[in-house]
């Protein structure tokens, strides 16, 4: 089981794995997976680069075009943003885009970047 926000009504809700063409039990909407790769679930050391300021951060997932991370401290990330990306793990150095960003606690902003 894993846990899933609803993209409509944003409420939390569980769904087993590999039931991509679920509903939300809230509000009715299908749930797809619109991501072309799949993404490798793992936490590595990861340093932004936002607006001329380095901040480290760590990933939850990645693949080939995008990443998801979570960002502690009080940095303001938000959709559209531009950043410069280095996962020194992967030998990854490029520029992304956050596609979102949720504050998750006073402290804690999580993201999904995807990977130009």
């Amino acid at each position: 089981m894993r846990l899933r926000i609803c993209p409509e009504c944003y409420k939390a809700f569980f769904m087993s794995f590999g039931n991509e063409r679920a509903r939300c039990p809230h509000c009715g909407v299908y749930l797809a997976e619109r991501r072309s790769s799949q993404r490798t679930k793992k936490e590595m050391d990861l340093i932004l680069s936002v607006n001329g300021s380095v901040y480290k951060a760590l990933t939850t997932d990645f693949s080939d075009s995008g990443a998801g991370i979570l960002l502690n401290g009080s940095t303001s990330l938000e959709a559209d943003y531009m950043l410069d990306v280095c996962i020194e793990e992967l030998g990854l150095k490029r520029r992304a885009r956050a596609v979102w960003a949720r504050k998750v606690s006073r402290s804690t902003t999580s993201a999904g970047l995807k990977l130009i």
